[in-house]
């Protein structure tokens, strides 16, 4: 009997797709070259989108033990990309080399190790670009239904997890004169977009929204009258991906009604799976930092800390938030990524510095595996929804037949080993 054969008969399909699961993505780039069998399972468009759902579920099930990453965007001239642990250094994880896009885009959100980027064209039209930087694949998507130039726009990426789907919101609004907004939807699956009714909600900001269970979050008002007198009332608004509903969450009581040249914004408060909202004072002396405890209670939102402004410069904007309770911000005096201790005011330097700065937190995936780097999906859309919908039965059962015909060797294709290599390399 084979060393091969021996290992096929006491290692299961089973088995061996639990221990996929657990591997982080460059683990399972090696393993593909161990075999075609292997390398069949691995790229199997379900065993993708499981891994990344079964890591995201490793990420918050074990939160203190896991390796927890962010990803950071920052830069001046020429923008860097880089994967960070979430440790008192902020230790550098990996310099992220391939990116699809130049220095004209910003990052509209991350999922399941899925970024979103939106490129601004000289002709002021937006192109958005889904990419995974571990595997170094990209896809260019089809141009939005509503392609004016708008007044102001919001957009929210995130994961569908009943239909297995990748969706982006965008809502414009063409003037400021204009008393509704436009709303359309992305489908990954689809590979189009397709406009929905707009909620009666005006947009507070053209900050990007926020993905926490299933539902983006942004900021909208509206205008009330009382006594005679029209002011505006906040609240967050949130479009879950999975039924496609529009939902509002209430503030606390004293976000409701701002005073002047006061400014909110929400944000993802991972540790409890939930969302938190920055409030800054009158010229921005103070910032205040609230977060629902209970995620959908509006009763449990909680003001967790105040900070002081220590200079004359705008206050730091809050960009998330590390596991030991510190914050991260962005120092506008001297473009550097900085950490908070909210509780004593102290400021630590991550020694990174950048005019402009992103971070989000990040989870290695296999997403996009499938895919042809490029304008694939804006051709081939509807071969990517047929490959997607292939199970994981038939992964299976490649593997059963490969192995019994005695395929499922070390001797794979140099060709498919060396592209297997060189994808996370």
């Amino acid at each position: 009997m084979s060393r091969q054969a021996t290992f096929t008969e006491y290692i299961t399909e089973e088995i061996l797709l639990e221990i996929f699961y657990r591997l982080p993505a460059k683990s399972l780039g090696k393993c593909m070259c161990v075999s075609k069998a292997w390398n069949f399972l691995i790229k199997n468009p379900f065993f993708v989108s499981s891994h990344a759902i079964h890591q995201s579920k490793l990420r918050c099930r074990n939160n203190n033990n896991n390796k927890n990453l962010f990803f950071v965007m920052t830069g001046r001239h020429q923008v860097e990309y880089s994967l960070h642990l979430d440790d008192l250094e902020f230790s550098k994880y990996i310099q992220l080399e391939y990116m699809p896009s130049d220095n004209h885009h910003c990052v509209v959100g991350s999922c399941n190790g899925l970024l979103c980027l939106m490129d601004f064209q000289f002709n002021f039209d937006s192109v958005f670009i889904l990419c995974n930087p571990i595997v170094r694949k990209s896809i260019t998507l089809p141009k939005p239904c509503l392609c004016h130039l708008p007044y102001k726009i919001s957009v929210g990426f995130g994961f569908d997890s009943v239909k297995n789907d990748y969706k982006l919101l965008k809502i414009t609004k063409e003037n400021a004169l204009d008393k509704f907004v436009e709303v359309e939807l992305y489908s990954l699956k689809r590979n189009s977009w397709r406009i929905l009714a707009p909620p009666r909600y005006d947009l507070y900001s053209d900050d990007f929204m926020v993905f926490v269970n299933g539902v983006v979050h942004w900021i909208a008002y509206e205008r009330v009258k009382e006594q005679g007198v029209y002011r505006c009332k906040f609240f967050i608004m949130g479009f879950d991906m999975r039924d496609d509903v529009f939902n509002e969450i209430m503030l606390p009581d004293n976000l409701r009604n701002l005073p002047n040249r006061s400014e909110i914004y929400v944000t993802t408060y991972d540790e409890l799976s939930s969302i938190a909202v920055i409030e800054l004072g009158c010229l921005h002396t103070l910032c205040n930092i609230w977060v629902m405890k209970k995620y959908g209670v509006v009763e449990t939102w909680t003001k967790m800390f105040s900070i002081l402004n220590p200079g004359p410069e705008p206050m730091p904007r809050v960009l998330g938030f590390m596991k030991n309770g510190d914050l991260m911000l962005s120092a506008y005096d001297n473009l550097q990524l900085v950490s908070c201790d909210p509780e004593r005011s102290e400021l630590g330097y991550f020694g990174i510095q950048g005019a402009r700065t992103y971070v989000s937190s990040f989870t290695e995936s296999l997403v996009l595996l499938d895919q042809v780097n490029g304008d694939d999906m804006t051709k081939n859309g509807a071969k990517y929804a047929s490959n997607a919908s292939h199970s994981i039965e038939r992964a299976a059962d490649g593997f059963t037949k490969l192995a019994a015909n005695g395929e499922a060797t070390n001797d794979s294709s140099d060709v498919e080993e060396s592209r297997s290599s060189e994808l996370f390399d």
